[in-house]
């Protein structure tokens, strides 16, 4: 009987996800039977190039994917107009040089200096966000916006709260630290990552729409403080 896959922790594994990877043009060792990272982004590939709304590109197969992807449902008229207008891959679209972390569009607006009991504090002791919520449906592959070296991949223990999900801490080359939280970790501490490689997929969150937080910090050793970190939208447009 058909399931629905998606990124879980431990990984979906078995021969319905082999048959997945094969129809999505992947071969040889890459056709292992392990729904991870790197076939979850196949995924996402295939639902972009195949015109899917922009916000239900996930890393997720359900049963009517699975359906479309196998050619026992027809793609409705409106995904085959979305398909014609899309080109190339826009989840490894960069600015800068600097790879988005998840599907656009970019948010419009900042959230780093809104009062905020629970974020960094200034140097008078107020607390402010100090990041950038990126909205994006559960399992939303997220990828690493630079080269680094990955320095925290603490595992989604909730998924209820205000401190819900996991935690993915990027060390690029200039000692910059790029954090996500609300994500469940793909990767492991001291893992190697380039540039638009996923490292997370976005948690679910019962008390809220999903999203992913994002911070940067000037180095680890500055903490988490406002005059260390650095506003992430700006990196973005």
């Amino acid at each position: 009987m058909p399931r629905q896959l998606a990124l879980k922790k431990p990984p979906l594994r078995g021969d319905d996800v082999k048959n997945v990877q094969r129809k999505l043009g992947l071969k040889g060792a890459s056709v292992d039977g392990c729904y991870g990272a790197d076939t979850a982004a196949r995924v996402m590939d295939w639902k972009w190039k195949n015109g899917y709304r922009e916000n239900r590109i996930n890393g997720t197969l359900g049963l009517a994917g699975l359906g479309l992807l196998f050619g026992e449902i027809k793609f409705p008229a409106d995904f085959r107009q979305r398909a014609s207008t899309r080109k190339g891959k826009p989840f490894l679209a960069r600015v800068r040089g600097i790879v988005l972390p998840l599907p656009p569009p970019v948010p419009q607006f900042s959230e780093f200096l809104i009062p905020d009991p629970e974020g960094a504090p200034d140097a008078t002791g107020k607390r402010f966000h100090a990041g950038l919520d990126w909205f994006a449906p559960t399992g939303t592959l997220v990828r690493a916006p630079v080269a680094g070296r990955i320095i925290e991949a603490r595992p989604s223990k909730d998924t209820t709260g205000q401190i819900f999900g996991g935690t993915a801490k990027i060390e690029a080359g200039d000692r910059k630290v790029w954090i996500f939280r609300h994500v469940v970790p793909s990767v492991t501490v001291g893992e190697r990552v380039s540039a638009g490689r996923p490292v997370a997929a976005v948690s679910r969150w019962d008390d809220g729409p999903e999203h992913a937080h994002i911070e940067i910090r000037k180095t680890n050793e500055g903490g988490h403080r406002i005059p260390n970190m650095l506003d992430p939208l700006k990196f973005f447009r």
